[in-house]
């Protein structure tokens, strides 16, 4: 007696795998996408409140005898050295926001006497542009930061 025993898998067998592998990542993509981004969010603002205590610090141990500013844009923040921004200075540090997060141009930065510099006071690292500091999805309003740098130049965010 002889028995036929057919070997190997067939194409429906593979079609059924791609097809559950598809469907898999369908669902898996878009939540690691999403959890990517904020990751993105929380280093960011992880990233500005570090270097707002870093200018904080420097400018009340008088580094250089000096004193150490942090100037925003919606793409970008720079730390500098002095209380005038000047964008073309050697000095500068230029952080660039991941392209997943922003600063909002209507109402993401919001500091006393307007402007878009915090400016610490030498010895006492207070600052006279406190206020608000709005970090946002791109492509989620709904999802953001706030940074609050408050008078006495202490900084906190939510």
């Amino acid at each position: 007696m002889k028995t036929n025993k057919n070997k190997g898998i067939s194409i429906i067998e593979i079609l059924i795998v791609i097809s559950i592998i598809g469907i898999l990542a369908a669902v898996i993509i878009p939540s690691l996408s999403k959890f990517r981004n904020e990751q993105a969010l929380r280093n960011t603002t992880a990233d500005i409140v570090s270097l707002l205590n870093k200018a904080r610090n420097n400018t009340i141990s008088s580094l250089s005898s000096s004193n150490y500013s942090v100037h925003f844009e919606t793409t970008r923040f720079v730390y500098f050295t002095g209380s005038v921004f000047n964008n073309g200075a050697g000095t500068n540090s230029a952080f660039t926001l991941s392209t997943s997060v922003t600063i909002p141009a209507s109402g993401g930065i919001s500091l006393n006497g307007g402007g878009a510099d915090v400016i610490f006071t030498r010895l006492t690292g207070e600052t006279a542009n406190y206020g608000t500091i709005i970090v946002r999805l791109a492509s989620d309003d709904t999802k953001q930061k706030t940074i609050t740098i408050s008078k006495t130049g202490s900084v906190s965010s939510n």
